[in-house]
């Protein structure tokens, strides 16, 4: 029966059924079937979203809205440019620096994509630059938003496995600032190779004053991050200080009027009210896998085949990496999480290690085809076509396999941060 219910699900994710529909349809049949009383489901539903932690995911994803009021997006571009737009290809690293420092404020690849895309892929056009090498640049950069925190993915992640979301934050940030090495990398070796152009001179007093114009703005995930690394609140309450932040900025910069913010709190609950549907229903499938015993099956096959940690690992990730060509990443969290919890605990492995790891490589599927909401993102902005995007984005898509598999080999790079500030 349990070979029935997975089928069920990928055969109506085939057949591009709502997400909703494709958890929730084979896990009413499993009850029918089993003759299980139907009172059961909303039980497990209400249940899955009745967590606290899940309110931090609004609370970002608002905040990241409103950010575009603020002018975020340019400040944080021209700040970018005043810093690296002097070397060769300088609005290629551009694009990635930008993209960072929006990661900490907006924890969406997609609100990344559109957002930063929209002002780089214009700006590097008007410079003579390939039109699909900036948008594959931007397209790249853009997984840097669920990896640096705060990130929505990691949000749900730990609430999914019960992993310490302060510790898959704090995780995620060298990991981040490794993968904008090998993303400035890539960008020289492209940029040498075919000649783009420099900007202007690099001029402290230029970057000077595009500093203290950002000021405000990047003072806002140093808002969020020092909130939660100091103890001081946890995420969903740096959620909300994020918010209010970023709300008043935009008053303050007199761009964010009352009519704009209601629209963005309407616009981020309809998001969120998707989002959270997926998550509840999913509660459902999550108990039909326990009981069906998943979670020990799976573990006996894996370990049949090998205990080694790092290999188990990699299985896992080349998993995340076919699931997510196909599906986004919330519903690869929620059906594959509760399955694989156990033997990640059965086997030593780090939950940290594995959990940061899974959240990047959940990334991936963002940028691949045929599901990649930010790839369809940056071919929006971009006025290009998909296929275009994706094959001037492979470059770049080496550069982050090459990046997982050093994170692979290397845990500390991901442990070590956390254990450092939160201990074992």
């Amino acid at each position: 029966m349990l070979a029935i219910v997975l089928l069920g699900i990928f055969v109506l994710i085939a057949l591009r059924a709502p997400i909703f529909v494709a958890l929730g349809a084979p896990g009413l049949a499993y009850l029918y079937a089993k003759g299980i009383p139907f009172g059961l489901a909303p039980q497990r539903i209400i249940g899955t979203v009745n967590d606290s932690i899940l309110a931090a995911v609004p609370m970002f994803l608002l905040a990241g809205r409103l950010m575009n009021f603020c002018g975020a997006t340019e400040r944080i571009f021209n700040l970018a440019q005043a810093v690296v737009g002097h070397i060769r290809g300088g609005l290629g690293y551009v694009a990635v620096l930008a993209s960072m420092i929006f990661s900490a404020m907006s924890g969406s690849a997609a609100a990344d994509a559109v957002g930063v895309g929209t002002v780089t892929v214009k700006a590097m056009r008007e410079r003579g630059y390939d039109p699909a090498f900036a948008a594959g640049v931007t397209l790249s950069a853009s997984t840097l938003a669920p990896i640096i925190p705060p990130s929505i993915i990691m949000i749900i992640y730990g609430a999914t496995a019960n992993v310490s979301i302060g510790k898959l934050f704090v995780g995620g940030i060298v990991p981040g600032l490794m993968i904008v090495c090998f993303l400035m990398a890539t960008v020289g070796i492209l940029s040498h190779k075919r000649g783009y152009p420099k900007g202007e001179s690099f001029s402290f007093k230029r970057l000077w004053r595009t500093l203290w114009d950002a000021a405000l703005v990047i003072l806002t995930p140093v808002f969020i991050i020092g909130s939660i690394f100091s103890g001081i609140c946890t995420p969903t309450e740096a959620g909300v200080i994020a918010v209010i932040y970023v709300m008043l900025l935009g008053f303050f910069y007199g761009t964010l009027t009352v009519p704009d913010l209601s629209r963005e709190i309407i616009g981020a609950g309809t998001a969120v009210g998707a989002l959270l549907l997926i998550v509840s229903i999913s509660g459902l499938d999550g108990w039909i896998f326990s009981r069906e015993q998943l979670p020990v099956l799976l573990s006996g096959q894996v370990t049949s085949l090998t205990t080694d940690p790092t290999l188990i690992v990699i299985l896992i990730l080349l998993v995340v990496l076919v699931l997510g060509m196909f599906m986004d990443a919330t519903p690869i969290i929620l059906m594959v999480v509760p399955a694989i919890s156990p033997l990640i605990n059965a086997t030593g492995i780090d939950p940290i290690h594995v959990g940061v790891l899974f959240c990047i490589m959940c990334v991936i599927g963002l940028i691949t085809p045929p599901v990649g909401v930010a790839l369809y993102g940056v071919s929006m902005v971009s006025k290009l076509p998909i296929e275009r995007v994706f094959w001037a984005s492979l470059p770049f898509f080496l550069a982050l396999m090459i990046s997982i598999g050093v994170l692979v080999a290397f845990p500390q790079i991901i442990t070590f941060l956390p254990s450092l500030m939160f201990g074992k």
